[in-house]
């Protein structure tokens, strides 16, 4: 499966359905809330290098199939403060997708590409249109469903990080469309003590009675190596 993606042209279809370079200078909106702040516009790869890779396992178990893989990073150039120019390697196989090269971006962007899989294999599944999908995970980081200050070990440590969750479809009137996905929760857990600002991205979807779990899918962060 080959998906080629802008990443800022996402993000912003993500954020307010704004086509954008990207190359061009992105300032958040102002009524952006603490949560699409912290992920769309914060410079998660603060102190990164040149030449650095980010590594994160990735795991899939669902009713139709089960693997695990890898996603990369890689920092090609620091263009200024805060603007990097990346590529990707994300999975690999047939689960790999062809993600073009960033310019100039800051912040992470495998948050936009975790998102863009997500919903891409969402439409695939129901015949229903991405954009629809797309909106709905939007709409629902106005109002997550939880915002938390946490602690969490990391590499032997505890430290302390932000926690998002979303239920994009819970509530949703069209849900009886795709009623797999209605109870579907997105987990997302920051913290500047992990390099690339991201810890762990996970879906999870829930049997009805919710004693079953028919989808659950995690990214976390495994290590960076640093540049020459």
């Amino acid at each position: 499966m080959l998906m080629r993606s802008f990443i800022f042209t996402i993000m912003f279809t993500l954020l307010c359905s704004t086509p954008m370079l990207a190359e061009t200078k992105i300032l958040p909106p102002p009524d952006l809330n603490e949560a699409q702040k912290l992920i769309f516009f914060k410079d998660h790869l603060q102190g990164v290098t040149k030449g650095s890779q980010l590594s994160y396992d990735f795991t899939s178990r669902t009713d139709k199939q089960r693997f695990q893989d890898k996603i990369i990073i890689r920092v090609t150039n620091i263009v200024s403060q805060g603007k990097r120019d990346l590529e990707f390697d994300f999975l690999s196989g047939e689960n790999h997708i062809d993600f073009t090269p960033a310019k100039s971006y800051t912040g992470n962007p495998v948050i936009i590409h975790f998102l863009e899989r997500d919903i891409s294999l969402m439409s695939k599944d129901t015949g229903g249109w991405n954009g629809y999908f797309r909106n709905r995970i939007r709409n629902s980081f106005r109002k997550p469903a939880q915002m938390d200050e946490i602690t969490f070990d990391f590499n032997g440590k505890m430290v302390k990080g932000t926690e998002i969750v979303v239920t994009p479809f819970v509530g949703d009137p069209n849900s009886n469309n795709f009623k797999l996905y209605a109870n579907k929760r997105y987990e997302f857990l920051f913290s500047d003590k992990v390099p690339g600002g991201i810890f762990r991205i996970r879906t999870q979807v829930l049997s009805e009675n919710g004693e079953q779990t028919l989808i659950d899918e995690n990214m976390t962060f495994k290590e960076i190596t640093p540049g020459a």
